[in-house]
């Protein structure tokens, strides 16, 4: 798979089939989509591409701070690469590109540089300035050079159709164990092992502090895990506590897992991906050290019931 960083160094195409958004997540939704342009492209004999950006609008667009990303850019291109894609043109995303009008980004980026064959997009997408590249807009435009328009039929779970902002929402909502559904996997991110209180091994529940690789990386929402680490071309199931730690009348945001087996070493010094497979309770305070040992045997008893549950389910 080809990977251009900038518009100056893509050599232009004779022709091509194409799909052009954020993928984030890589979703089912998102891999039926570039499943087609591959099948496709494999078939006309010509190559399968994708326009993506970097960083996501959103950082760009928004006031908000917050981190939204469902995959760095990294593991995007990592399943892209697996889905067997192409070329991918990554377009630095500013606030002087977001100001091209659609009708520009049409003719000088769709037509003069790909000379598609099939565009492939929902009736959802849009780009350009203001929206103004809409599905009606894209239909005109198809029609007019003579490209086909494929419109993927919308990949729905449960009545509701996926989509990355659905997921996101699944994930801050705490529902970790509905979100395979959707994302074809469990939601997890690289992460790395960051100093911490150490008050974890005067409970006999030692833990590791983390947090992501990626600063852009959506987290979870606050409460206790069961998860999974993947360290070493080896996996084990770990109990996590993401939040403000109140019994102890802190603040800032943690997230500290536990790994339950006996026959681990230690995380310190690691880098690590971690899933998150359920969320077994929110985050409490509680009024002496003694009680919130007492509930995290509780919550360790509830994790190890439930890991045969997802072992069986999902053959993990």
């Amino acid at each position: 798979m080809e990977i251009i960083t900038s518009l100056n160094n893509f050599k232009k195409l004779s022709n091509s089939v194409i799909t052009v958004g954020n993928y984030d997540g890589i979703h089912k939704g998102h891999h039926d989509v570039l499943s087609y342009i591959v099948k496709e492209s494999r078939k006309r004999n010509i190559p399968s591409c994708l326009i993506t950006f970097d960083p996501n609008p959103f950082y760009v667009l928004s006031d908000k701070k917050t981190s939204i990303n469902l995959q760095s850019l990294d593991v995007k291109l990592e399943k892209l690469k697996e889905i067997g894609l192409d070329k991918v043109l990554i377009i630095p995303f500013n606030k002087e590109f977001s100001l091209m009008s659609a009708q520009v980004f049409a003719d000088t980026i769709l037509k003069d540089l790909f000379n598609p064959t099939i565009i492939s997009v929902g009736k959802n997408h849009y780009f350009g300035h203001n929206k103004e590249g809409d599905f009606e807009f894209l239909n005109t435009f198809c029609s007019e050079n003579n490209i086909e328009l494929h419109t993927p039929t919308m990949r729905e779970h449960m009545g509701r159709t996926i989509s990355s902002s659905l997921i996101r929402s699944l994930i801050l909502d705490g529902n970790s164990s509905k979100v395979y559904d959707y994302l074809g996997r469990f939601y997890g991110f690289n992460a790395t092992v960051v100093s911490g209180s150490n008050r974890g091994k005067t409970m006999n529940y030692p833990t590791a502090n983390f947090i992501p690789i990626f600063e852009n990386q959506l987290l979870p929402s606050t409460g206790v895990y069961l998860t999974k680490i993947f360290l070493d071309e080896k996996s084990y199931f770990g109990m996590m506590n993401a939040g403000i730690r109140p019994t102890f009348n802190e603040k800032k945001f943690v997230m500290e897992v536990h790994i339950l087996s006996d026959k681990f070493g230690s995380l310190y010094d690691k880098n690590f991906y971690i899933e998150f497979l359920d969320k077994i309770r929110d985050e409490k305070k509680f009024d002496s050290k003694e009680l919130l040992i007492k509930q995290i045997e509780k919550d360790k008893k509830v994790c190890i019931e439930l890991i045969d549950t997802f072992k069986e389910k999902y053959e993990i």
